[in-house]
């Protein structure tokens, strides 16, 4: 069916790259709390937060993780097992299996992108800045690797509503992107970011203790562009701090580009 695999290709891509050019990144911080609710502490700063949640994020630089990836409803085409390596601060390498046979490759590093879909021997390449250009944003590879491996960036501005839950960072700009943390655990329960006609929402659940880092092993994105909506679930069944990464990845000369 090669329409259907085309489309669910295209689709897992969306995964990948909307979360790359959604993104605009600030250089400067604040400490300014908005609003205060009863059961949350009024001393709260934009600094001590930051700190709190990092401090239970994974710190390695070099990360492995696998798990099972469905896009709308976990149709055949649009399910796999998910492997993904993460350099730190470097490149993140992923791959979607099904039935034991690789549907697709991909690479990112932090100035390019690059995917192979086996399945139809074609492959799609671009660099961030081509991403930036096309879609009017500014693209950032630290902020990708954050949506996967949930943490804030000490160096960005962010006001900060405090709430009965907890709180909501939220960093102002051409995109407003929103985290929702949960007090008094410190642990990121969804991000979202907005653009345009463009929409990305993250809820992050099943927060899993570790060695030394928490994680969550269910990541739900829902996407919006104009009228079409997706919903991708990422459940892991692993990930760990490792002392390498292998990350193989070549086009075959057969393999025809897709613009």
């Amino acid at each position: 069916m090669p329409g259907v695999s085309t489309m669910n290709y295209k689709s897992h891509l969306l995964f990948c790259f909307f979360c790359i050019f959604l993104i605009i990144s600030c250089s400067k911080k604040t400490t300014a709390v908005s609003t205060t609710e009863k059961g949350i502490k009024k001393d709260l700063t934009v600094e001590n937060v930051i700190q709190s949640v990092n401090s239970k994020s994974i710190n390695g630089k070099f990360i492995q993780a696998k798990g099972q990836v469905s896009l709308d409803g976990s149709g055949f085409f649009s399910s796999g097992s998910l492997n993904l390596r993460i350099a730190k601060d470097s490149l993140i390498w992923f791959s979607v299996t099904k039935l034991g046979i690789e549907i697709t490759r991909g690479i990112i590093t932090m100035d390019s992108a690059y995917a192979v879909n086996n399945w139809e021997n074609t492959y799609w390449k671009g660099s961030l800045e081509d991403i930036s250009n096309q879609y009017q944003v500014p693209a950032d590879f630290s902020d990708i690797q954050s949506i996967i491996l949930p943490s804030l960036h000490p160096q960005s501005e962010y006001m900060m509503n405090t709430h009965a839950l907890g709180v909501t960072m939220q960093q102002q700009g051409s995109l407003v992107k929103k985290y929702s943390i949960d007090v008094p655990s410190f642990l990121i329960s969804s991000f979202s970011v907005s653009h345009g006609n463009s929409d990305l929402k993250v809820n992050y659940a099943d927060y899993t203790a570790k060695d030394n880092f928490v994680f969550p092993f269910t990541h739900t994105h829902y996407t919006r562009n104009a009228n079409d909506l997706h919903e991708t679930k990422i459940k892991f069944s692993s990930i760990a701090i490792v002392d390498k990464i292998n990350t193989p990845f070549y086009i075959p000369s057969d393999y025809e580009l897709i613009k």
